[in-house]
């Protein structure tokens, strides 16, 4: 990358007058988060002039100077390379310090963990709300900016492919992804090279091997936990964790020269025409408070799973009264989020690492007691520990089960309450099943257990699962399919209802697996550019001859 980024002086260059100067585009993406930010690199990359909307607002711009010193303070608190100089018992008091300072403004967002160590990158409770049941909550973690909630220090930022088991289940619970068997596999691999993904290959039979560009060695303190594990039970493997930096896909895109991005634009709606394809979208400019048209024959709709179902939701004419995609019974049901259950403790000797992404990861620990997992439902578990006070070690475990996605779990309108913009809220209506809680117990016994073989003694552990949105993993709600009459988008995340719209943030799952869902978002936008240029010839297959240069463009 040139010593002098690219991208600072497209967001200086992209005024309002500019935008308006430029329309019509050749693309809009929608979100400027890790599928919105592949997109836009993409497309540009591929020739064609795109606009991307991001509702995020540079800080300066939008922070109170109470709302700065709160975020400054909270931020301080919970420093990991403060943290590391603590004393255990009073790290948990540290950091629900910290977290009681976010009420005032952000009683939802200063709930992530990641929100301690960058509160100012969250969005504000009270210019966003929305509106859950009384007796099923749901934590929505919305960060409105460049990068996304993948950009914020403190992100797992964990990279695993789905399998073919996840793809197509076999309890018949949900419906088989619209894809062929390895279909995502050449996706799967691009993404990961452009990533520099970090890890090991390690010849799973229940979780596939990444293309790996930073091989890994376990630390003496991992090395030794996975033996143990290993030899304590026949069907758990444990391994390196797959993780990366966030992409600079943005910049990418700004170095092509056919980028602009305007921040602080609040996409309301994507705008159709009368046959039936996208023709643009409407958005309020912060700044101004005016309501703008932009257009372009293509949209890649990329605000992350309950935004984007929002603006389908939004999105309504003549042709579809109830938004796009809602003929369907599908636009706004089937929401998921993994079952998240937690632990943390002190353990014995330190581990001599200071806290970072890597970790230990368990794929379906569920089958510890197997010589290999059943078919089915799972979990899996990743292991975190970093170097304490004292000589001793911070132990953190979170276990992440699957949701099974059901019709009743679901968002709706409600056009009597609005945002700060004007734009009616969503009513989230979403808790877990008899078989998801019995599934959590599962998850409680098997940490309580891992925690007992690492000598951890535990000063938290998730008794319940926390409410759903805590994992921050919330997929469906306009989901993929092969059928108009049954899913939201088609198999090449197009939607039914817009030709030329694609989704491919996690809005589109049909199910989930156990996995962290960014990686499948990654390849399926790659996937989707792919379809959306082929009439033009400009995004090559990535296939073993051609995937270099189409990774490294």
């Amino acid at each position: 990358m040139p010593s002098e980024a690219a991208l600072p002086a497209v967001l200086q260059a992209t005024t309002l007058d500019a935008v308006r100067a430029a329309d019509p585009y050749d693309a809009i993406v929608v979100g400027a988060g890790a599928t919105g930010g592949l997109a836009a690199a993409l497309l540009a990359e591929s020739g064609l002039r795109v606009l991307v909307l991001d509702a995020g607002v540079p800080r300066s711009r939008i922070r109170a100077p109470l709302r700065k010193v709160i975020g400054r303070v909270a931020g301080r608190l919970s420093a990991p390379d403060r943290l590391r100089f603590l004393p255990p018992a009073l790290v948990p008091k540290a950091r629900a310090t910290a977290k009681l300072l976010g009420r005032w403004r952000q009683p939802i967002q200063s709930l992530c963990m990641s929100w301690e160590v960058s509160p100012n990158a969250f969005v504000d409770d009270r210019e966003c709300p929305y509106e859950t049941p009384p007796d099923h909550p749901f934590t929505w973690i919305r960060v409105r900016g460049l990068g996304g909630r993948v950009g914020i220090p403190g992100h797992g930022r964990q990279y695993y492919r789905l399998g073919s088991d996840d793809f197509n289940p076999s309890d018949g619970l949900s419906p088989a992804w619209p894809l062929h068997p390895n279909e995502l596999d050449p996706w799967y691999a691009s993404v990961e090279q452009r990533l520099d993904l970090s890890g090991m290959r390690n010849g799973l039979p229940w979780l596939p091997d990444s293309e790996i560009t930073n091989n890994l060695s376990l630390t003496p303190a991992e090395a030794a936990l996975r033996d143990k594990i290993a030899a304590r039970w026949p069907g758990a493997r444990a391994i390196a964790g797959r993780s990366a930096p966030p992409l600079e896909s943005l910049e990418a895109a700004a170095r092509t020269g056919r980028l602009s991005c305007r921040q602080g634009a609040v996409v309301r709606e994507i705008n159709v025409d009368g046959s039936g394809r996208v023709c643009g979208v409407s958005w309020i400019d912060h700044r101004t408070r005016s309501e703008q048209r932009s257009a372009a024959p293509l949209v890649f709709l990329c605000a992350s799973a309950l935004e984007s179902t929002r603006i389908l939701m939004l999105s309504r004419s003549s042709r579809n009264q109830q938004g796009l995609g809602a003929s369907s019974g599908a636009l706004g049901r089937y929401l998921m989020d993994h079952v998240l259950v937690s632990a943390e403790g002190i353990g014995g000797q330190s581990a001599h690492e200071p806290r970072s992404n890597r970790c230990l990861f368990i794929p379906r620990f569920d089958a510890r007691g197997s010589v290999s997992p059943h078919p089915g439902r799972g979990f899996g578990v990743q292991v975190y520990e970093f170097a304490g006070a004292g000589g001793r070690s911070h132990f953190a475990a979170f276990s992440f089960g699957e949701m099974i996605p059901r019709k009743e779990n679901r968002v709706t309108l409600d056009r009597d309450r609005t945002d700060a913009w004007g734009i009616p809220i969503l009513r989230i209506d979403c808790a877990y099943s008899d078989l998801e809680l019995a599934g959590a117990r599962d998850q409680t016994q098997a940490l309580r257990e891992l925690a007992g073989l690492a000598n951890v003694e535990l000063t938290k552990i998730d008794e319940t699962p926390v409410p759903p949105g805590g994992a921050y993993h919330e997929c469906g709600s306009a989901r993929m399919g092969t059928d108009p009459d049954n899913s939201v988008v088609d198999s090449n995340n197009e939607c039914w209802d817009a030709r030329g719209l694609y989704v491919t943030d996690g809005a589109c799952f049909p199910s989930q697996g156990y996995q962290n869902p960014t990686l499948t978002m990654l390849a399926l936008t790659a996937r989707a550019c792919r379809h959306a240029l082929n009439g033009r010839q400009l995004l090559p297959e990535p296939e073993t001859a051609e995937r270099k240069s189409f990774v490294n463009s």
